[in-house]
């Protein structure tokens, strides 16, 4: 007999608190998102020749080849090249692949962009991807994404064509 009296309390106290909450809570809208898949399955016929992939996460939808955008910069024989990166389709929704477009010689990052979050890729000698980095910035609600500078991207591919 007392937990039918207390389930209705209970689910009234749980409703009123739900009936409050929207005005006392801010909804915030998380920016896109994208993370490398490297090395990559050389057992799986559809990665072969890719460089990798790129998997995106928006909050509202699927991303497309048009909201993807990169750049490769390099350093060969001390002059500075840029290409433009390539993203493919694939059969997985939000994943897109990239070829390696830019020359074996020299050394090399990359910028990957989907929509306004940017990421660095640093390669190794042999032009595998070293590592990745989304610049953030820390705030009251958590990690969010910011622009990448262009002095960011001078000075990663200054240091690794040092080595």
């Amino acid at each position: 007999m007392l937990r039918r009296a207390l389930v209705p309390v209970f689910a009234t106290a749980l409703l009123s608190l739900g009936a409050a909450a929207p005005s006392s809570t801010r909804v915030i809208k998380w920016p896109p998102w994208l993370s490398v898949e490297s090395p990559l399955n050389p057992w799986d016929p559809a990665s072969r020749g890719m460089a990798f992939y790129v998997r995106t996460m928006l909050r509202e939808g699927v991303s497309s080849v048009s909201d993807m955008s990169g750049t490769a910069y390099g350093l060969v024989d001390g002059k500075r090249q840029t290409i433009p990166l390539e993203f493919g389709v694939t059969n997985r929704p939000g994943v897109f692949s990239v070829r390696r477009s830019w020359p074996a010689e020299g050394a090399w990052v990359l910028r990957v962009s989907v929509l306004t979050t940017s990421a660095l890729l640093t390669l190794d000698r042999e032009g595998n991807v070293a590592s990745v980095r989304i610049p953030t910035n820390r705030t009251r609600d958590g990690v969010l994404p910011r622009e990448l500078a262009q002095r960011e991207v001078d000075s990663t591919l200054a240091e690794i064509s040092k080595r």
